[in-house]
């Protein structure tokens, strides 16, 4: 097939003004999901007494429901009338204060209840599947309206990326300290609940006032729900879905345990901020690399590098005897710029998948696709952490015990770098072999469908 030349020279349809508001709108947008999968289980069991098979399971059961409710809130959202502030951004402010109010739910209403607490959490969290899409879906579907310039989308993704990256660092460096500080954990996690349900409200309306859409559909007819099928079934749209799933289960099961681990086997939980901050090192140097290495290599290659690095960080510190806290600091450090460049290049993908659903299918699906990655980010509180909860239950996990057993330790190795490591790998083996877009193929779809755009508007 014969390659279509990309223009040498893109005049950028970004302001600063608005990439400070796209970072904004990110960085408010991943607190409440990095708190649950953070905090929620240890939450549960340590402080409101809930069975860690119970919340297990109910981490299981929502990930179900989501298998169901993503894709039709995405084709919800996709045929929502247009309002004045574009497609997609009147409907994230509404999403916001509605999911922010139901984030409060799930961590204060078991909490200030006596009886009931099990019901409430079900209640609560399941809701939270829902309504959190109506927050998440229509941001994840702003690149491809932002810009059609491969430019620019390689710096959103990269802007969103590393928004979610430093918000996901906040909470997990500073919600503990916080957290401590208070005379009792039940306290101080009613405080710092609180505080990140303001912050996600401020950011999120600020930064959503501060985008603008620019690209509408070439066609004005929309997507019916048979077609849901052959959008979600797409070879690209497909591929990028399994790999994330795996790859983000894997960091649901560390990031929902990793507490544990420096509470029970290191026993030195000053370090577990510390490795939350490391990943800073790998933001900094995917903002700094990944311009130049995707313009070389293309997205394919890039990401295939940064599962790779995960994967080897993962691996090493399984080694790592528990008397040498500060090597499990050092490896997270020299391992972040796998995740870094991951999330820096991930939404750049996502943004190439809706262009091909409409270069192969001829229609939008924006929040089709971005659905998917609502469900990927759920999964990961929800599959990755009831992984870890029903591990902990199968180790003998005491909660609040000084000591663990020997049996214990041994397991909380398990859950946080051999089992992340094998789905890792599993990502990285369906990356290489299965996604199409080569950069070469990326480079020809934009000016075939640069050029419709030009004739639909003449």
């Amino acid at each position: 097939m014969e390659t279509i030349a990309g223009p040498q020279h893109e005049t950028s349809l970004l302001s600063f003004k608005e990439k400070i508001a796209f970072f904004s709108v990110n960085f408010g947008n991943i607190p409440i999901m990095t708190m649950m999968y953070t905090y929620l289980l240890l939450f549960y069991t340590d402080v409101v007494g809930l069975d860690p098979v119970a919340i297990g399971t109910l981490f299981l059961i929502a990930r179900v429901m989501d298998g169901i409710s993503d894709p039709i809130m995405g084709y919800v959202i996709d045929h929502l009338p247009r309002l004045k502030m574009g497609r997609f951004r009147g409907y994230l402010l509404i999403g916001v204060i509605v999911c922010s109010l139901n984030f409060l739910l799930v961590w204060l209403g078991p909490s200030l209840v006596t009886t009931g607490k099990l019901v409430i959490a079900y209640v609560s969290y399941l809701l939270i599947g829902w309504t959190f899409d109506l927050m998440d879906i229509p941001l994840n579907s702003m690149i491809p309206v932002m810009s059609d310039k491969d430019k620019d989308r390689n710096t959103l993704s990269i802007i969103k990326g590393v928004g979610y990256m430093v918000g996901a660092i906040v909470i997990v460096t500073g919600a503990l300290p916080l957290i401590n500080a208070f005379p009792t954990k039940r306290e101080g996690f009613h405080v710092v609940v609180i505080g990140v349900a303001v912050i996600v409200v401020v950011l999120s309306v600020f930064g959503t006032l501060g985008i603008k859409e620019r690209i509408f559909p070439v066609r004005k007819e929309r997507y019916k729900v048979k077609n849901i099928k052959e959008i979600v079934g797409a070879q690209p749209v497909l591929i990028l879905f399994l790999e994330n799933l795996a790859w983000q289960i894997g960091y649901g099961v560390n990031s929902g345990t990793q507490v544990f681990f420096f509470l029970y086997v290191v026993k030195r939980p000053d370090l577990f901020p510390l490795v939350g901050a490391s990943y800073l090192l790998g933001i900094l140097v995917s903002v700094v690399l990944a311009p130049g290495l995707i313009k070389r290599f293309g997205k394919k290659t890039c990401l295939a590098y940064a599962l790779m690095i995960s994967l080897i960080g993962s691996m090493i510190m399984f080694f790592i005897p528990s008397n040498l806290p500060i090597m499990f600091v050092i490896v997270a450090m020299l391992a972040s710029p796998g995740i870094g460049m991951n999330s820096a290049i991930y939404y750049g993908i996502q943004a190439d998948n809706t262009d091909y659903v409409e270069w192969k299918l001829g229609y939008r699906a924006d929040a089709a696709v971005a659905s998917l990655n609502s469900f990927i980010t759920k999964a990961v509180q929800g599959i990755g952490s009831a992984i870890g909860a029903y591990l902990l239950a199968f180790y003998h996990y005491y909660p609040n015990a000084e000591t663990q057993t020997t049996e214990t330790i041994r397991g909380l190795y398990n859950i946080n770098f051999a089992i992340p490591a094998v789905f890792m790998l599993i990502a990285l083996l369906v990356w290489f072999l299965g996604y199409p877009l080569t950069k070469e193929v990326t480079v020809q779809m934009l000016a075939e469908l640069t050029e419709q755009r030009k004739l639909a508007a003449e």
